[in-house]
């Protein structure tokens, strides 16, 4: 019974990203828009994770406080004019059995927390799409609380490719699948 309301719950979490499943179609969030209308919310894992992306992307402090995390220092000519567009990769739960010795004394990966995995490429706001921007994977784990009576969902860290200093290694069991193969390096004369 445990495990089918943990499938259910999963399904209902990822629920509001459906529309950003896919590279062709990807979710966006501009200065004043954004595709995902759960933004500002922290009532899903999934939901949870858009807000912190808008935060970023925005430079919108409020946002990030909504879902319990600090916003990194950004230059302020940029805040505010770029857009990202993002896919949902995947939703795991952190199980018991995924703690190792290696893993055990990481705050941000204890049994029962959410990773959100996204792709994201950003770009300057006035640009009609980021289409030629290489895409970048982003890592949020997330842990449930209550507020209010209500459950929400808080960041206990991120990570991604482009700013690899904000939380430790990820992982084996949560690198991000290979999407494509990488060009091979150039070679010298």
């Amino acid at each position: 019974m445990r495990a089918f309301l943990l499938v259910a719950a999963l399904c209902i979490f990822a629920a509001p990203a459906v529309a950003q499943k896919s590279r062709d179609a990807p979710g966006r969030i501009t200065p004043d828009r954004a595709t995902s209308s759960c933004i500002g919310s922290a009532g899903t894992p999934v939901c949870a994770a858009e807000t912190l992306l808008a935060c970023l992307a925005r430079a919108d402090e409020s946002l990030c406080r909504r879902v319990g995390a600090a916003p990194p220092g950004r230059p302020v000519g940029n805040a505010g004019r770029i857009q990202v567009e993002y896919v949902l990769v995947r939703v795991s739960v952190i199980r018991p059995e995924d703690i190792t010795d290696d893993t055990r004394d990481l705050e941000f990966y204890k049994p029962g927390y959410m990773l959100v995995e996204m792709d994201r490429r950003a770009c300057p706001a006035e640009e009609p799409s980021c289409s030629g921007d290489d895409w970048d994977d982003l890592q949020v784990y997330l842990k449930r609380g209550i507020e209010n009576g209500a459950a929400i969902w808080d960041v206990v860290a991120w990570r991604s490719e482009s700013e690899p200093d904000l939380a430790p290694d990820i992982p084996d069991a949560f690198q991000h699948p290979a999407i494509e193969s990488r060009p091979e390096p150039p070679q010298g004369p």
